[in-house]
């Protein structure tokens, strides 16, 4: 018995990792559909399908604009019935995806420029990865990974669970839009840099007054009136010990140094369904409005583990 057990296992992973199989013409062809629904131009890509099943691109260059271009070491993927993505323009019922060496760089038009700029910009660990799948039985989608790596002990990644979600066909999934919502959510991140170069340079020009108090000042006066909000979440959504731990990250910014772990689970989920309410209140909703209609039924944990170098 156990070893018909073990031989039905094996053949269930073995069907399972076959179905991710892709070959060089599926390859060349769910690239083609990408740049077909994107609206970009095509590009002289050369595509090696690996013994592991991957779409392989090496050292590949992506144009984003005359003079930026993105730049990978590696870009890799794969997918579960791909045939729907290709001749029907319909989310595969799995896919997979890996970036290695992800960098910038600029175009100038003097070569010596433009590879001094592309040694700068492009670092060995930065990358990114999503795994992601479609349970067609209880229409979720399950984020089963994703994740962005910056440089060395700058990460965030997640996993997720999505309900209501119908990806049979074109009006199936235009239904979804409606019924679809977080029902889960894991965060992990680690910080020692990441946010002050990619999040306070896009967001310090929205929330600071040139003409204002110093920025320091303000910086400090956004702390705390996010302290306050926090404080008055009741502990059935946010516990003490996680709202204490939130408040001290929130303390960190904009320089936190440590790793932020953050847990939401939402019965009913998070979704459209929640939102309608509020397009529906007369003025700006208050912060016991959001609350009653917005997190019933909501759960959060937070950690923060500082490394004891904050700025």
């Amino acid at each position: 018995m156990k070893h018909l057990l073990l031989a039905a296992t094996l053949m269930m992973a073995s069907t399972a990792h076959a179905q991710n199989r892709m070959s060089t013409q599926e390859c060349v062809a769910s690239w083609s559909a990408i740049e077909q629904m994107i609206g970009t131009p095509e590009t002289d890509v050369e595509f090696v399908a690996d013994d592991e099943g991957w779409c392989v691109i090496e050292d590949a260059r992506f144009p984003i604009s005359q003079y930026q271009m993105i730049r990978l070491e590696s870009l890799k993927w794969r997918a579960a019935d791909i045939e729907r993505f290709i001749d029907e323009g319909l989310p595969p019922r799995s896919f997979e995806i890996v970036g290695e060496g992800f960098g910038m760089s600029a175009t100038t038009g003097d070569p010596v420029y433009d590879y001094l700029f592309a040694l700068q910009s492009t670092l060995p660990e930065a990358g990114f990865g999503l795994s992601v799948r479609w349970d067609g039985v209880q229409n979720a989608v399950e984020i089963d990974e994703a994740y962005f790596d910056f440089f060395m002990d700058n990460r965030v990644e997640l996993s997720a669970r999505v309900e209501g979600v119908d990806l049979t066909d074109m009006e199936t999934i235009q239904t979804s839009v409606g019924t679809m919502g977080l029902r889960d959510l894991l965060v992990t991140s680690e910080f020692s840099g990441w946010f002050e170069t990619h999040v306070a340079l896009s967001l310090g020009p929205v929330l600071l007054d040139s003409d204002g108090p110093p920025p320091q000042a303000q910086v400090e006066a956004l702390r705390d009136q996010a302290i306050d909000i926090i404080s008055q979440i009741p502990d059935t959504i946010v516990p003490v010990n996680s709202r204490e731990a939130l408040s001290e990250f929130i303390q960190a910014l904009p320089q936190p140094r440590g790793t932020a772990r953050l847990q939401l689970s939402a019965d009913p989920p998070l979704g459209a369904a929640r939102m309608l309410p509020f397009a529906l209140l007369p003025t700006d909703p208050t912060i016991d409005q959001i609350i009653e209609l917005g997190l019933d039924g909501v759960a959060l944990l937070f950690l923060w583990t500082p490394t004891g170098d904050a700025q």
